[in-house]
């Protein structure tokens, strides 16, 4: 009781956290950043890789996202020459290994994870703030439900090498509980989506369906590093990544198909 009383009250920061900084663009633009260097930091340890390394290409990578995405305030010949050094940045690790002072395993890690990493995240500085928050809430409830309908009937596992407790019924009980909370923020935030509701439920489903991916992603590199979490930042439920795992997946998609429609 004790053990889930601690994962209730981090839980409820970490939540409370991140409505809060999704108030405003410039604290989204920091809560992420944020994210970003705490994620890189841990999965640097889960690849063995120093995320010095990697965490300038990462940051030019976001912060040139920013100024993209911010650029009706920003002179276009400093968007230009920030996006000019983005890419340069991004090739200094191959001048590294030239001259042997990285192997090729760490040359592909520190690429691995800049693409896993920076790009989500960079991405979601696109996004509404308002749209953001509701892929929080949405990843948020379809965990709830698919612990509660996983715990209390689940009987068919999902991927049991990687995640022995995830079952399929957990997964049809996160879609349903995901596609439940989408109604309710659509009808009743009062927030305004470029989005009808059809359109909405899509995006929810498409949330739940990469988001499980992305846990499942977490679980495999976790099962290669020989470690239960990603690491120990939140009491209760271990590194930043083991929140973020579905969001850092599905990230992406979620942009992909607001480009889309």
């Amino acid at each position: 009781m004790k053990e889930l009383t601690k994962r209730g009250f981090f839980g409820l920061i970490y939540v409370l956290v991140v409505i809060l900084a999704l108030q405003t663009y410039a604290w989204t633009v920091v809560l992420l950043g944020v994210f970003l260097i705490l994620g890189l930091k841990e999965f640097s340890g889960l690849i063995h890789l120093n995320y010095k390394t990697v965490l300038l290409p990462a940051l030019f990578i976001y912060l040139t996202s920013f100024l993209y995405h911010y650029q009706t305030a920003i002179d276009l010949k400093v968007l230009k020459i920030s996006s000019g050094f983005a890419l340069l940045v991004l090739f200094i690790p191959f001048i590294y290994f030239i001259f042997d002072k990285i192997s090729a395993s760490m040359l592909a890690n520190i690429y691995l994870a800049v693409f896993y990493l920076a790009l989500p995240f960079s991405l979601a500085l696109g996004i509404d703030i308002k749209l953001l928050l509701s892929v929080f809430i949405i990843i948020w409830a379809s965990d709830s439900f698919a612990y509660l309908v996983g715990k209390n009937f689940g009987k068919h596992k999902l991927a049991e090498q990687i995640s022995p407790k995830k079952t399929i019924e957990g997964v049809g009980g996160g879609l349903l509980g995901s596609l439940i909370v989408a109604y309710l923020i659509y009808q009743y935030s009062g927030w305004h989506f470029m989005l009808n509701l059809n359109q909405f439920f899509i995006l929810a489903v498409i949330i739940v369906i990469f988001g499980t991916l992305g846990d499942l992603l977490e679980s495999r590199f976790k099962r290669l590093a020989k470690v239960k979490d990603s690491g120990h930042l939140i009491p209760g439920h271990g590194g930043i990544l083991d929140r973020l795992d579905s969001f850092i997946f599905a990230l992406p998609f979620v942009y992909v198909f607001l480009l889309i429609i």
